[in-house]
């Protein structure tokens, strides 16, 4: 191995990290509040391409006799210059979040939600909030159509990066 190759390779390893790193640190959720019921509290906007809103609860591994936790769901739909509490409720439920165990709920976005300017999702327990160990939530888009032989991703990593750090290799890498 020449000293050439030796630094593209360390340059494609850096490179990997920090893709990951990236990935992860923009990848969403937010663990639980223990400080205060409430665990979610935020909204998106309703596109033609929103399918579905989620949120996602893991109890902790031990509750020690403390569980299950009853959690409150809510979708609430925002128009102009309404706010939090005052809108249209869309959809709620009460998750039973039990020790070690993802408990989910689904909101499948309808034509006449799309018209709100903003959905927004409640999450929140009267009891222990200790006792979750992580809140993940977001919403899930429609894609469609292809774009091409360079779009896409395979792993997380665009495959035009990939091309480029490959190519880069093989031209820095020859004599």
């Amino acid at each position: 191995m020449n000293r050439n190759t030796s630094n593209i390779g360390t340059l494609v390893l850096v490179l990997v990290m920090f893709v990951s790193a990236a990935g992860v640190a923009f990848s969403g959720g937010a663990a639980a509040q223990s400080d205060t019921g409430v665990l979610v509290d935020d909204s998106f906007t309703p596109t033609n391409s929103t399918e579905s809103a989620y949120v996602d609860l893991t109890g902790v591994a031990d509750m020690n006799g403390s569980g299950p936790v009853s959690v409150d769901v809510a979708y609430e739909g925002l128009a102009e210059g309404e706010t939090a509490g005052n809108g249209t409720v869309l959809a709620q439920e009460t998750l039973s979040v039990t020790a070690g165990n993802i408990s989910s709920s689904t909101f499948t976005v309808s034509d006449s939600d799309r018209d709100y300017d903003s959905i927004r999702v409640d999450v929140s327990t009267a009891g222990d909030s200790s006792l979750i160990a992580s809140t993940d939530w977001g919403t899930l888009e429609r894609t469609s159509g292809g774009g091409g032989i360079l779009s896409g991703s395979v792993g997380g990593v665009p495959v035009l990066g990939m091309l480029v750090i490959v190519g880069a290799y093989f031209i820095l890498g020859r004599d």
